[in-house]
């Protein structure tokens, strides 16, 4: 079993990271410590500032030109290659980061070093604020410390000895990996308009043997998806909802970022994709809508999110995205489009319903495909909520594995 693995800025937060090492020795788990603290001095780390910035190729004394900012992230790229280091040698068991803001922005920063399964842990007033760029897709537990992490209070030290804890807690449960079975395993995509679709697929994957892995496409969802495909966690993907890429070209609020529907591809991983939720943007309460949207066709999802029907031209694009994308995939890879709606709200008398919509989406596919490309596109005439899709999507990537 690895170690707990403590970075912190200890010239100015030496107090209490200190006593978080002190408490995890209690508990029977002594961390390995690594200052990323700009100005340096001996803190009793095991990887001292010095060997931090070392391990970026500069000095601590190159710090000051660089600003508060670039000090920063040279200290953090220095960490990550430190923290990649002791990874491949199987020496990290968990990451814990502590501290403010600086402390949340080191912590994004290594997230993506550490594979899905080992504990990454945050304590920070920022999470309290935006997190997703925080989460990243990965396996993160954060807590919210309500004081700020300065000196040595009762309820600081309440709260970092929960921390403690917890770490440990995450320590001996074990890494997710020894209990994966990725062979069997298929990744999903879901939207509650999409559900019905895949409750369908879950149902049939389970009778032929299979566990389904199934993620929420909301922004953070889809970057999770991406990431157990290239972290080898499943071994094919039945791409239900690709709607973040939706929110990501038309200003939406969920985009999982560019690599979206690109992992398989990259990765061999056999994929069969459907134009689930294409239909819609994801914006805020009515009150909070752009001009540009007010006069278009939506629907309240509840008080938060408002639903902005997608027009033929958006999904046309879309669906050239879709293809580029793909591109050239290592494995198999197919698009199956459901002509007689994409969701829950796209349906023969729903408020969404558009057929051309539907069949623009299928042309911008069609404009980006090779002559000899390896993406198959099929229509199907059927709703993407048919047991009957469910069927065809199944029998395809299962035919592939």
């Amino acid at each position: 079993m690895g170690r707990i693995v403590i970075t912190g800025t200890f010239d100015t937060k030496a107090e209490p990271l200190r006593l978080l090492a002190r408490m995890l020795e209690s508990l029977g788990s002594p961390p390995i410590t690594i200052d990323t603290g700009v100005f340096g001095g001996d803190h009793g780390c095991d990887y001292p500032a010095e060997s931090v910035a070392e391990a970026a190729g500069h000095s601590l004394e190159e710090l000051p030109p660089l600003g508060r900012s670039g000090a920063v992230s040279l200290m953090t790229r220095g960490a990550s290659r430190i923290l990649d280091r002791l990874e491949q040698q199987g020496e990290v068991g968990a990451l814990v980061c502590m501290g403010g803001s600086n402390a949340a922005a080191v912590f994004a920063r290594l997230v993506p070093v550490l594979p899905i399964g080992i504990p990454k842990i945050l304590m920070a007033t920022s999470v309290a604020g935006e997190t997703r760029t925080l989460v990243g897709g990965s396996d993160v537990t954060m807590l919210y410390p309500i004081l700020d992490i300065e000196g040595d209070n009762s309820i600081l030290r309440n709260m970092m000895a929960r921390l403690a804890r917890v770490a440990v807690a995450l320590l001996e449960s074990g890494p997710l990996q020894q209990r994966r079975n990725p062979e069997n395993s298929v990744g999903l995509t879901m939207y509650g308009v999409t559900n019905t679709c895949v409750s369908h697929c879950r149902r049939l994957l389970s009778s032929y043997g299979r566990e389904s892995l199934v993620f929420h496409a909301n922004g953070t969802g889809g970057r999770s998806f991406e990431s157990f495909i290239r972290q080898g966690l499943v071994a094919s993907a039945i791409d239900v909802t690709i709607s973040e890429v939706t929110d990501e070209l038309f200003g939406g609020l969920w985009p999982a970022g560019p690599d979206r529907l690109t992992a398989a591809s990259n990765a061999g991983v056999p994929q069969v994709v459907a134009p689930g939720a294409i239909d819609m943007i994801c914006l805020g309460p009515p009150a909070s809508l752009p001009d540009e949207f007010r006069a278009r066709t939506y629907q309240a999802h509840n008080d938060l999110v408002t639903l902005i029907r997608t027009t033929p031209e958006e999904n046309y694009t879309l669906g050239q995205t879709v293809a580029e994308r793909i591109g050239t995939p290592r494995a198999v890879a197919s698009v199956l489009v459901p002509m007689h709606g994409v969701s829950e709200l796209d349906i023969a008398g729903g408020p969404f319903h558009d057929p051309e919509a539907v069949e623009a989406f299928v042309d911008g596919v069609q404009s980006r495909l090779a002559i000899e490309s390896p993406l198959s596109l099929t229509r199907l005439d059927y709703h993407i909520n048919d047991l009957e899709f469910a069927e065809a999507m199944v029998a395809t990537v299962l035919a592939s594995t």
